[in-house]
C-alpha cells in the first residue's frame, strides 16, 4: 500500500523536503496475491534455494503436526511466529510483563510497558490526524514523544504516539526547525 500521508500540506519548502525525503522507499500494492473465497488466497511467488530447502525442512521437521506436509499451513505457522516476534521487538508484546521501573525522566528510552500501551492505544498505525484526518500508515512507525525528549518531554503514555518516518520528520521539522535558540539539535555524525 502506498503511504496515506501524501496529502499532508507543507509549510516550507524544508518541510516539503524533509517528507519527499522520507517517500523514497516506497511499498507497492501486492501482486502475488490472488482472492479466491473470502478468507483463502493464491500466494504465488519465487523463493531461494535456501528459501525453498528452508521450507522441505520445516514440511519433515513438522510431519507429525501437519501430516500432509501443507506448505500453507506451515507458511501460516512461520509467519505468526515472526509477526509474534517482531511485536515484541517493536512494541513490547509479550505474554508476561516485568514490573515497570521507573527510569525517572533521565532516558530517552522509552520503557516496554509505555511502547506495549502506546502500541495498543494507537491501533498500530500512525496516529498523526491532519486536515483529511487520521494518517493510515502502517509501516514505518516510530515512537514519537509529542514534547520533544529535548524540551524536557517524559517518556509516558501520554507524551509517546505512534508515528510513521515522515509525519515524525515532519512534527521534528516544526519543532527544531522553528528558530528555536532554547533547543540544540543533536549534530549527524561525520560518516553518514
Amino acid at each position: 500500500m502506498l503511504s496515506n500521508c501524501r496529502f499532508l500540506l507543507t509549510a516550507s519548502p524544508l518541510h516539503a523536503a524533509l517528507l519527499s525525503a522520507a517517500y523514497t522507499i516506497r511499498v507497492e500494492p501486492s501482486r502475488i496475491a490472488t482472492p479466491l473465497a473470502p478468507d483463502r488466497y493464491r500466494l504465488q511467488l519465487t523463493v531461494s534455494r535456501d528459501t525453498h530447502d528452508r521450507l522441505r525442512r520445516a514440511q519433515a521437521l513438522l510431519r507429525h503436526a501437519v501430516p500432509s506436509g501443507d506448505a500453507a499451513e506451515i507458511i501460516g505457522r512461520a509467519l505468526r511466529l515472526l509477526v509474534e516476534d517482531l511485536e515484541r521487538r517493536k512494541a513490547a508484546q509479550v505474554t508476561r510483563p516485568r514490573a515497570v521501573q521507573d527510569s525517572g525522566g533521565t532516558s530517552r528510552q522509552i520503557p516496554a510497558a509505555v511502547r506495549r500501551e502506546v502500541w495498543k492505544r494507537d491501533g498500530a498505525r500512525c496516529a498523526f490526524a491532519g486536515a483529511y484526518g487520521r494518517c493510515r500508515e502502517t509501516g514505518f512507525l516510530e515512537f514519537h514523544h509529542v514534547q520533544p525528549f529535548a524540551a524536557g518531554g517524559k517518556a509516558t503514555v501520554e507524551n509517546i504516539e505512534l508515528r510513521c518516518r515522515a509525519h515524525n520528520a515532519f512534527e521534528a521539522s516544526l519543532f527544531f526547525d522553528s528558530g528555536r535558540a532554547d533547543v540544540v539539535r543533536e549534530v549527524p555524525p561525520a560518516w553518514e
